[in-house]
């Protein structure tokens, strides 16, 4: 068990969670938890069981292998998407719901399953040591207009310590508040999330995760030195860390690499490398999650070896709807997506539009920093009965009623207006 949870950690970007560091905007609109009293979550729990373990890192493994198609640098936070549809699932319903833990290799999960292995996760990745910042924050922001349903708000409150606003999204700085909230939770690593709010745009559930420590064995600077790298295309230059000493092995099926420690122990850093013969995305086409995930259990004992690792930055963004259709959820983007449980009035009015993933990853000789951001929007299936589109750009009637008697008081046509 204790095995497992540590391969989970080393899989995805893991951050632990905290409020105060993602304080809202003065601005932000209505907080809608005022009348929310989230449920007091166990202090020390154990870790989320086998079967939560296992259904995440093969979502994991799938998310990635789904977008392999996408040419040039690729960087995903599986923790970071698995926890922000997380949240959308507690307000699905019947075939959306199941399709979304589909999706999630988690099929054999209730949600109330889901719900406690992923606060109870969280709640463990807070424990931090020395060196190591770790942060998971989880947002939701609602049309001010729109009925959302207060069990749906009490679940997320319960389980995932969401910040809720109401807010007015017809207003240009809802987009800024929502922005600078990113900003905020990822230390500045992501700038933003959206660029503007439709109309029929009601909902945004947001995860971001940051994690930052240092190695537990760092290189040394003086050691650092150009040399070339084989990208794609023609070999580039590029700095790599060099470094030789005792780490763990990983080997088989065609593939090897290193296991890297960071000091506080609970994470650790991993590269593989394929044959000279294959490329990196042949190998991941390859290979099935399970074997990808023996890979890094199956560690060797730790020898010596004389590492050379490129320092690196990437920034990456992407819109997942399609990945997320291949592995199982396409009703959820549909018409016919059943979010009823979002809605007070129990109604299904309510569709992902859009899931924005943004990511961010340094590596350096002293440590590394990460960040990621994932954005669910929840958009009308159909505009709100009353809220058509008049715009009185030809001529036309226009009076002034005397409401007790219904009589007009005046009349009128206006076939020229003023300039």
């Amino acid at each position: 068990m204790k095995f497992g949870y540590l391969l989970i950690l080393c899989l995805l970007l893991p951050v632990a969670m905290t409020m105060s560091s993602c304080a809202a905007p003065a601005d932000a609109g209505k907080d809608l938890m005022a009348d929310v009293k989230a449920a007091e979550r166990p202090q020390n729990p154990t870790p989320p069981e086998q079967a939560y373990i296992d259904s995440v890192a093969d979502f994991s493994w799938r998310l990635l292998q789904t977008s392999l198609d996408q040419s040039g640098n690729l960087l995903l936070s599986p923790a970071s998407v698995y926890l922000a549809l997380a949240m959308t699932l507690n307000g699905a319903d019947h075939e959306t719901q199941e399709a979304i833990k589909t999706a999630l290799s988690s099929a054999g999960l209730s949600e109330d399953r889901i719900n406690t292995a992923s606060r109870d996760w969280i709640t463990l990745l807070e424990k931090t040591q020395e060196k190591t910042e770790l942060f998971i924050t989880n947002s939701i922001w609602v049309r001010d207009a729109y009925p959302v349903h207060p069990d749906f708000l009490q679940r997320n409150a319960d389980y995932f310590r969401v910040t809720f606003r109401s807010m007015d999204f017809s207003l240009p700085e809802s987009v800024e508040t929502i922005n600078q909230w990113v900003r905020t939770a990822t230390r500045e690593k992501i700038d933003k999330i959206i660029d503007a709010i439709d109309r029929d745009v009601m909902m945004y559930l947001i995860n971001a995760i940051y994690f930052k420590s240092d190695w537990k064995n760092p290189f040394a600077a003086s050691a650092t030195q150009k040399a070339s790298f084989s990208a794609p295309g023609k070999p580039v230059d590029a700095m790599f860390m060099n470094q030789t000493a005792r780490v763990s092995y990983l080997e088989g099926q065609g593939v090897r690499g290193v296991y890297l420690p960071y000091i506080d122990d609970s994470f650790a850093f991993f590269a593989l490398l394929p044959d000279e013969k294959e490329d990196v995305r042949s190998m991941l086409r390859r290979l099935n999650s399970q074997t990808l995930t023996q890979l890094l259990t199956n560690r060797q004992n730790e020898k010596s070896i004389n590492l050379s690792l490129p320092k690196f930055e990437v920034r990456y963004e992407d819109s997942l709807l399609d990945e997320l259709s291949k592995l199982g959820m396409a009703v959820a983007f549909s018409g016919t997506a059943d979010f009823s449980r979002m809605n007070r009035e129990g109604v299904s009015d309510l569709l992902i539009s859009e899931v924005k993933h943004k990511t961010f990853v340094r590596v350096d000789e002293k440590g590394s920093e990460a960040a990621a951001v994932t954005s669910v929007e929840m958009r009308l299936t159909s505009v709100i009965e009353g809220e058509e589109t008049i715009t009185f750009d030809r001529p036309f009637l226009f009076g002034i009623l005397d409401t007790r008697t219904e009589l007009p008081l005046f009349l009128g046509i206006l076939e020229q207006p003023d300039s």
